[in-house]
């Protein structure tokens, strides 16, 4: 029998190379959009934030004789420095702290089930999908009552537990193998650390991604601080920024610029120091997937 019929069969069955080619180039074209999208808003900030004054409202994105001055004008306007450390010091408490609890409660509803555990992780799941505004005044009077209000506590202490990182920490973990687990026990591990030990290195990818997501909504939040915060030892960034544009920076649209710019470095940090983590992390879904 010839397989001449079978190849043709089969080459009838794939598409044209031109619709493959349409496919890519449609697919790139969207990248390209979704890439601009991002980029341009952000040169546009840099440009502004290096512009003179006489440059502001230029159609050109980039200075023609870039120029600190609106970066001196922020920090003589507002104590610019210490809202930045601010947000800084609460970020990295509040993600640390977030951390340390999603691990911890994470290992035990992966690895044991006991009484009520289901019904325990339905109300972690749960947790996510109350909206944060809806708790707000409960936990505000809580705060108030325990002498927190415009303090570091206030801004930390409340936010300590994060439902979606038990949740994503727990599939991770669910996912490795339990001989390897058993293991570590056979050898005189105990449960903390397995934990430790064994476990954590495990899930390093994931907990990256989680830093990152758990840090981003950290140093963006608004609504929090300004209902706890009434004094400037306490102000975040973006406090200071709504001030600045409410007060004498309405204008000022070179120093908001700056401030802006300042505000993102963070983020920008710590995206790069995980980066590698965060990919790592994606291939390993894609492999499961």
């Amino acid at each position: 029998m010839s397989s001449q019929p079978l190849a043709d069969a089969g080459a009838a069955d794939q598409p044209p190379v031109t619709e493959n080619r349409a496919t890519l180039w449609a697919a790139e074209a969207l990248l390209v959009v979704l890439a601009l999208s991002v980029l341009v808003p952000l040169i546009l900030m840099v440009g502004s934030a290096f512009k003179p004054a006489q440059e502001m409202y230029s159609p050109i994105p980039w200075p023609k004789k870039p120029t600190l001055d609106n970066f001196r004008t922020l920090f003589d306007a507002m104590p610019f420095g210490a809202y930045l450390w601010n947000s800084i010091a609460t970020s990295a408490l509040r993600v640390a702290g977030q951390l340390l609890t999603s691990i911890m409660a994470a290992y035990v509803f992966a690895r044991y089930t006991f009484f009520g555990s289901n019904t325990l992780f339905l109300a972690v799941l749960g947790a996510m999908m109350i909206p944060h505004q809806l708790t707000m005044i409960p936990i505000y009077l809580l705060v108030v009552n325990l002498g927190w209000y415009d303090t570091f506590l206030g801004l930390i202490v409340p936010n300590l537990a994060a439902p979606f990182g038990i949740f994503l920490l727990r599939q991770h973990i669910r996912a490795i193998p339990n001989e390897i687990l058993d293991a570590a026990v056979v050898d005189g591990a105990n449960n903390w650390q397995t934990m430790w030990h064994v476990v954590l290195p495990m899930v390093r990818p994931a907990i990256a991604a989680l830093t990152i997501i758990l840090f981003i909504d950290c140093w963006n939040e608004y609504f929090w601080p300004m209902l706890i915060t009434n004094t400037e030892r306490s102000t975040t960034v973006q406090l200071g920024l709504r001030r600045f544009v409410d007060g004498e920076g309405g204008d000022a649209f070179g120093p908001l610029m700056a401030g802006m710019i300042l505000a993102s470095l963070p983020i920008f940090a710590l995206f790069f120091f995980f980066q590698r983590k965060l990919f790592d992390t994606f291939a390993q879904s894609g492999v499961k997937g």
